[in-house]
C-alpha cells in the first residue's frame, strides 16, 4: 500500500515529492461496516478532463461482517464479504484488471507531521516517520506498512519546514483486505482510507482554513485545510451510540476541533464542509450549525463523474459516491515515496 491515491486535485496545492505517476485503477471498491460498493470506469480523462462512471453497484453488507479495528482482525466473516464482493465484480463487469479499494478511515491512521530536515536515504527516513507514528498506531510500527508524502511548507526555499501527511495500515490488516479479491479475478489492490479522497473534492482556499466533517458508518473522520495543507486529521468511532445520538456526537467532537484549531494552530476555520453518507438530513446540518455558530456547506461529488449513470445508479453515486468522485477528479496524480 501506498499514497500513490492521493489526487492531483490535493496534491497541485502543494509540490510533492513523487517517485511514480499513478494510474487509477479501472475498477473501485469501496468496504463499510454498513455496505460494499464498486464503480467501473467507462471513459478516462484525457490531461484535464473528468473521468465518468459506466457502473455503479451498492449491496449491503451483513452487521459483525467487517470491523474498523486498525489492529486486526477487520474481516470477521470472510466467506460473507468474499460472496458480497464477487456479486459487485459481476455488475462491475469481470475481467483481470488493477483494482482500489476504499476502506474504512478507522483501519488506518492517518499523521501530520513537520520536519526541519529528513534523512537524505529512504531507510532513515522510513525510520524517523515510523518513530513519530508510533503514538498513532495501537501496534508496533515495524508490523505496519507506512506510507507518506511531504512538501516544503510556505516556501519552495531549501530551508522551508517539511510538511509530512503519513498513512499507516497494519500489514496482517492491509493482507485481509488483498485476499478478498482472490479468487474472483481481480488484482494489485490499492488500499486508501474513505475520506482521503474527499480532500480532492474541497475548494482550493489560499491562505485560510476549512474544516472538513465526513460523517458514515457509526463513524466520523475530521480534517483541516489550511489553504495547501493538510493540518489535522482524526477519526473517531461511535458505534454503540443510537443513530439519533450519533450526530450530536459529531457535532460536539467537531466543536472541539474548531476550538483546538483556532487555539493551537491559530487558525480561523472560515469554511466547514459536511459530507454524510447516506445525505444528512436538514436538521443534522442546522445542528452542527447551531453549534459550531457558523454556516455549514454540502460537499458533494462533482455531477460529471456520474454523467453516464442513469436511474438507481445515479441516486446512489449522489448519496454514497462522493469519494469515488475525489478519486476520479483528476487522474493524473503524483506518487508516493
Amino acid at each position: 500500500m501506498d499514497l500513490k491515491t492521493q489526487l492531483k486535485a490535493l496534491w497541485n496545492r502543494a509540490t510533492w515529492t513523487r517517485t511514480a505517476n499513478f494510474t487509477l485503477p479501472g475498477v473501485l471498491f469501496e468496504i463499510q461496516p454498513e455496505f460494499a460498493m464498486v464503480a467501473s470506469l467507462a471513459n478516462r480523462s484525457n490531461g484535464g478532463g473528468q473521468g465518468q462512471f459506466g457502473r455503479l453497484a451498492l449491496k449491503p453488507l451483513a452487521p459483525g461482517a467487517l470491523s474498523p479495528s486498525p489492529a486486526g482482525p477487520a474481516i470477521l466473516d470472510g466467506p460473507v464479504v468474499r460472496k458480497t464482493l464477487e456479486e459487485l465484480a459481476l455488475a462491475a463487469g469481470n475481467g483481470q484488471v488493477r483494482v482500489g479499494l476504499l476502506v474504512p478511515d478507522g483501519v488506518t491512521r492517518v499523521g501530520v507531521f513537520s520536519f526541519e530536515t529528513l534523512p537524505a536515504s529512504g531507510r532513515e527516513a522510513s525510520t524517523l516517520i515510523g518513530w513519530r507514528m508510533r503514538e498513532n498506531l495501537p501496534f508496533p510500527p515495524e508490523e505496519s506498512r507506512i506510507s507518506y508524502q511531504t512538501t516544503r511548507a510556505g516556501a519552495a526555499a531549501k530551508d522551508a519546514v517539511i510538511d509530512m501527511i503519513a498513512l499507516a495500515i497494519r500489514s496482517s490488516v492491509a493482507v485481509e483486505f488483498e485476499e478478498l479479491f482472490e479468487g474472483i479475478n481481480r488484482s494489485s489492490v490499492m488500499v486508501l482510507p474513505a475520506t482521503m479522497p474527499l480532500l480532492a473534492l474541497v475548494p482550493r482556499q489560499e491562505g485560510a482554513g476549512q474544516l472538513l466533517v465526513h460523517v458514515y458508518a457509526n463513524a466520523a473522520t475530521l480534517a483541516v485545510v489550511e489553504g495547501q495543507r493538510l493540518r489535522f486529521w482524526r477519526t473517531r468511532d461511535f458505534t454503540g451510540f443510537a443513530p439519533g445520538e450519533i450526530f450530536a456526537q459529531v457535532a460536539a467532537e467537531a466543536a472541539r476541533v474548531v476550538a483546538s484549531t483556532e487555539d493551537r494552530l491559530s487558525l480561523h476555520l472560515d469554511r466547514l464542509w459536511l459530507c454524510a453518507r447516506p445525505p444528512a438530513t436538514d436538521s443534522w446540518t442546522d445542528e452542527l450549525a447551531q453549534t459550531l455558530g457558523r454556516d455549514v456547506e454540502l460537499l458533494m461529488p462533482s455531477p460529471e463523474a456520474g454523467d453516464l449513470l442513469s436511474g438507481e445508479e445515479s441516486s446512489l453515486f449522489r448519496r454514497y459516491g462522493a469519494p469515488l468522485a475525489g478519486l476520479v477528479a483528476n487522474e493524473a496524480t503524483p506518487g508516493s515515496t
